[in-house]
């Protein structure tokens, strides 16, 4: 066997050693990046995909709201069913100008065109596609994309009925150009649009210019290749497409495009980098091994080959150093030691603390991620227990960060005590994977078992808990869908007080009606719009027999969700703490009414309801005696009601504030009085002129005698501390005249009038000025 010097020995080892890593490296960097890049460029096609459905959803959407608007209008249906071409013909281009429609018409149920708005449909001719407006006839409606005149369109149709289908009315939008550049800026991917007709190009539309968008359509099917793609750069766009209409052997394409080079760029940047830092590095320790491979022989070997093992992360083997003559080799190897038990120490540190949550010393979110995931790919069933502490934030606000951190770390190792698997996934939120499935009773008994009090530091501290049951896989097969429902329950049971609730789909649609009705507020009140209204009713004054007042009820009408109660909408933005922009609508609407009333002639005071935090906003009085200077209104034309639930939260401040309404010259009233926490403690000291009983006692005074006692006896109440008293829910003659014998000085309820918008108000108050309402009717 041939012999080898020691410094060539150590010089092949170093360049072998070097060279195999960096190529690994290199390699794997490529692979990484590549696939990385590739899979972002599909994401990006996919939420392309998803965007543009969305939109022509949207249009869709739009489309039906307008025809339908259009065939139920009366006077067209009339029109339609005499054929008056005149009239057709005017509602057909009013109602498109109005929504800007690119194709209005009437079609007949054998498919001849009465009438049309655009040139594409020349009257008196039959429709192009027959087939769909026969589908159409006998489903009552239809939408598809059409292509008339060398122009797609999306349009809808629907029957004209009187009652019966007696026409078709056609609203449509044009994909034009525009659109297609409006979509490429929202999704930054060129969109193409392609109508085959049997497989044939017979219309195209593209943000791409004509050259780029024949070699897209041409290489649309090709199957993605990286080597192809990126390194020989045959191709400039990837592609997807997928048809989004067929409708007489003419199928409509979407092309999505994505430009390689601004996918691949950075990546292809990254990886010349890589490489070149690699290539130097690589030069540079093949220089410095030539230079010391004299010195170093075996140790240097040894140690080579225990770093290796170090960095593959193999810590267990324990590190027998021998002494040697060079001090430095010597020193390395006590490093090498000492390095080993450090990085095996700090590795065991950073695993735990990555899996963990450094609080509670349980699983963290995405550590319980990955298990709940490998337990969901093995098809495991399992039960998935959410645990949320009822009122954390109150905690924190009141015994401090400290306390709060406390109760969930001790919460935790109570969950923890009960076996499976504990997790904390955010705030004060737990997540309970038991071994078994746990029975809704035994839950309970659970329950009550994690709310027993805490102390710390002598303080006790009484834990109360929200707990929501997922059954996996059934409700959640995956750990990211498992959460979001997981939340949604929990949500559920700390708004309904069902502090033990398992998931239901309907808990589920009621989260994302709620979801909506704050998106779609949202945008009502940043914008001019007509959705929002108030509607006033008249409080009468029974001593005075006159209507002296009236109560503002705001409604909603929402273009999107159609009308949506009061109830629901305002109890949502309190809870999404927007509360503040709806009042402050409802008193800037409510002054301009009051302006309108006053030119007509009348002198009403406006009663406005106050939410919790509305009394709490120290801004609010000023706003409002700022609007009604600035419009030259006295303080009586405005008042304010507030519940006492609300007032009840935290009196002292009420009280203080409510004190500032009445110093200004306000009427300040309590309503739905009896409903609530009725306390003659605070009562007493409220700064309230009027009590409003509330509508459930008054609905039926006439014959229940329980309700009667209770008015009775508010009445008094108010009389004892000098207050009015108005009576909710006035329904009937009979209540007026008991309500008039036992003193009470305003009634309100559809006895008197139904809530009603302020041109009806005025037109009313008019037409019963001198009506005499203590007589029978």
């Amino acid at each position: 066997m041939a012999v080898i010097t020691l410094n060539k020995s150590i010089f092949r080892l170093v360049v072998g050693t070097v060279l195999f890593t960096t190529v690994g490296v290199l390699v794997s960097m490529w692979a990484t990046t590549s696939s990385h890049a590739q899979k972002q460029l599909n994401r990006n096609l996919n939420v392309a995909q998803n965007v543009l459905t969305q939109v022509l959803a949207s249009r869709e959407q739009q489309l039906y709201i307008s025809a339908n608007a259009l065939t139920l209008d009366f006077p067209f249906r009339s029109a339609v069913a005499t054929r008056d071409e005149a009239t057709i013909q005017s509602v057909l281009q009013n109602h498109g100008d109005r929504i800007e429609a690119d194709l209005m018409a009437l079609i007949s149920l054998d498919g001849q065109l009465i009438s049309s708005t655009n040139d594409a449909l020349e009257k008196n001719t039959p429709f192009a596609y027959p087939d769909f407006i026969k589908s159409t006839v006998q489903e009552g409606g239809g939408t598809t994309l059409m292509l008339l005149d060398d122009k797609l369109y999306q349009v809808i149709i629907l029957t004209v009925d009187a009652p019966r289908p007696i026409a078709l009315a056609l609203v449509g939008f044009e994909l034009e150009s525009a659109l297609l550049a409006q979509l490429k800026n929202i999704t930054q991917l060129e969109i193409s649009l392609q109508v085959r007709q049997n497989a044939q190009l017979i219309f195209s539309e593209s943000t791409l210019k004509p050259m780029q968008a024949f070699e897209v359509f041409d290489q649309q099917n090709q199957e993605f290749s990286w080597f192809d793609t990126v390194l020989l750069q045959k191709q400039d766009y990837i592609s997807k497409s997928f048809v989004i209409s067929e409708i007489n052997e003419q199928a409509v394409w979407v092309v999505l495009s994505e430009n390689i080079e601004q996918v691949f760029s950075e990546f292809n940047q990254l990886q010349t980098t890589i490489s070149v830092v690699a290539f130097v590095s690589m030069l540079i320790t093949l220089i410095f091994g030539a230079m010391f491979s004299r010195r170093l022989s075996k140790p240097l070997g040894k140690l080579a080959r225990i770093a290796q093992r170090i960095s593959n992360g193999d810590y267990q083997k324990s590190f027998n150093h021998e002494q040697h003559e060079l001090a430095e080799v010597q020193a390395l190897s006590s490093a090498f030691s000492a390095m080993q038990d450090n990085i095996q120490a700090r590795e065991s540190k950073i695993i735990f603390q990555a899996n963990h949550d450094i609080l509670t010393r349980v699983n963290n979110r995405y550590h319980i991620e990955k298990l709940l995931d490998d337990k969901l790919q093995l098809n495991e069933n399992f039960q998935a227990i959410g645990i949320n502490i009822f009122g954390f934030r109150g905690i924190n606000d009141i015994f401090g960060y400290q306390s709060g951190d406390t109760c969930l770390r001790i919460l935790a190792s109570r969950v923890a005590e009960l076996g499976g698997l504990t997790a904390r996934l955010t705030g004060g939120e737990l997540l309970w994977v038991p071994d078994s499935a746990q029975s809704f009773e035994h839950l309970a008994l659970l329950k009550t078992k994690l709310e027993q009090p805490i102390d710390d530091a002598g303080v006790v501290i009484n834990l109360k808990i929200a707990i929501g049951v997922i059954e996996c896989p059934t409700q959640a097969d995956s750990a990211q869908l498992l959460f979001r429902r997981m939340n949604i329950v929990l949500d559920e049971a700390q708004i309904t007080r069902q502090l033990l609730l398992k998931f239901d789909p309907a808990i589920e649609q009621r989260y994302l009606r709620r979801l909506s009705i704050i998106v779609e507020l949202k945008k009502v009140l940043a914008t001019e719009q007509q959705e929002l209204s108030l509607a006033y009713q008249p409080k009468l004054n029974i001593g005075a027999n006159k209507i002296r007042s009236v109560e503002a009820l705001i409604r909603w009408n929402s273009a999107t969700l159609g009308f949506v109660s009061p109830e629901d909408f305002i109890t949502i933005a309190e809870q999404a703490g927007f509360i503040d922009k709806i009042t402050e609508w409802v008193i800037k609407r409510a002054v301009s009414d009051a302006l309108v009333i006053k030119a007509a002639g009348i002198e009403l005071c406006i009663a406005i309801n106050l939410s919790a935090h509305d009394v709490m906003n120290e801004d609010l009085l000023p706003f409002v005696v700022q609007l009604l200077d600035q419009h030259n209104l006295p303080r009586s034309a405005l008042s304010f009601e507030i519940t006492e639930s609300d007032v009840v939260k935290d009196p002292a401040k009420a009280i203080k504030h409510l004190s500032a309404f009445r110093e200004y010259g306000f009427v300040v009233a309590i309503d739905d009085f009896g409903t609530g926490y009725s306390s003659m403690a605070y009562l007493k000291n409220l700064p309230v002129d009027t009590l409003k009983v509330d509508k459930s006692f008054v609905l039926k005074l006439n014959t229940q005698v329980g309700d009667q006692h209770i008015v009775q006896t508010v009445l008094k109440l108010a009389k004892s501390f000098g207050m009015d008293v108005v009576a909710e829910g006035v329904e009937n003659q009979a209540t007026l005249t008991l309500l008039q014998e036992w003193g009470c000085e305003y009634a309100q309820g559809y006895h008197i009038c139904k809530p009603i918008a302020v041109s009806a108000l005025i037109d009313w108050y008019h037409t019963h000025i001198d009506q005499n309402w203590l007589e029978s009717l």
